[in-house]
């Protein structure tokens, strides 16, 4: 006999989802702590724990929980192409359409930034920069594109370039706009990535550029990963392919970060900072 699930209030899920990113923040979370944060009783604290344990989301302990991944894990580059590949290209498309005839541009590594290369229109000139290998294989084959290669260390998880070789490379040389990939999107820790390597490289082009667009699909709302790139309020558009939890959206609007849902994403709304780009 079938159980029916237990439907979830809003509240609650939006408690949870915060609890869980504490989580994958500190590693580790106190019951008494948590009652406190949200000032609810002990047994509701323990209630969102259970049901993410039994969802897989953390590991329960005695007084807490812990998180059950490290933040510093990170798929291979060939294991993210398959993933959500139809929704990596909608916001490359989306994220293609911001670019200006005659721009210098950033383009990072990874596999949603992939998918702006794969969707570039024709351009009589625009500049590329990337610390990206196979990205920039694949901008030789667009015409009017010039493309700079910024090297390093090749990290093979990801062919990013990175290290002190790719911090110097960057040194005097400015953008009108970066396109950067993230692994996790948190209120309270901002833009994260896997690699210290790779956040602090990513971290030297959003300070060297005029616009930073962060490309992230729905997967990386509530995810903290090893290290920061940027605060919330430190890009200036978020483009993702579905609308994220309305605390995100909450905050993008109050941090005037612009927040686009790419076509076929399902938004329910527009405005000044939550487009459709349907």
């Amino acid at each position: 006999m079938n159980r029916k699930r237990k439907r979830v209030s809003p509240l609650t899920e939006q408690r949870r989802r915060l609890i869980l990113e504490r989580v994958r923040a500190w590693g580790e979370v106190r019951t008494s702590e948590l009652a406190g944060l949200f000032g609810v009783s002990a047994m509701t604290i323990r209630n969102d724990l259970n049901a993410l344990s039994e969802a897989g989301a953390l590991k329960r302990t005695h007084g807490g929980a812990v998180s059950n991944e490290p933040i510093a894990r990170e798929p291979s580059y060939k294991d993210k192409e398959t993933q959500r590949s139809a929704e990596k290209a909608r916001i490359g498309r989306a994220a293609a359409g911001e670019l200006e005839e005659g721009a210098v541009v950033f383009v990072g590594n990874g596999t949603t930034t992939m998918q702006l290369v794969r969707h570039l229109p024709r351009f009589e000139r625009l500049a590329v920069f990337t610390n990206a290998l196979n990205h920039a294989g694949a901008l030789l084959e667009r015409s009017g594109v010039s493309v700079y290669v910024v090297g390093g260390y090749l990290r093979g998880v990801s062919y990013g370039m990175v290290g002190g070789l790719a911090r110097r490379a960057l040194e005097g040389v400015f953008f009108d706009a970066a396109f950067v990939g993230v692994n996790g999107v948190s209120l309270e820790h901002g833009f994260t990535l896997p690699s210290l390597e790779e956040a602090e490289v990513m971290a030297e082009v959003v300070h060297r550029a005029r616009r930073t667009f962060v490309l992230a699909d729905h997967s990386k709302f509530g995810v903290v990963t090893h290290a920061r790139v940027a605060d919330l309020g430190g890009v200036d558009a978020v483009i993702t392919d579905r609308p994220p939890p309305a605390e995100f959206v909450r905050a993008f609007g109050e941090l005037d970060v612009r927040l686009t849902v790419a076509e076929g994403g399902g938004s329910e709304g527009k405005g000044s900072w939550l487009e459709d780009t349907a």
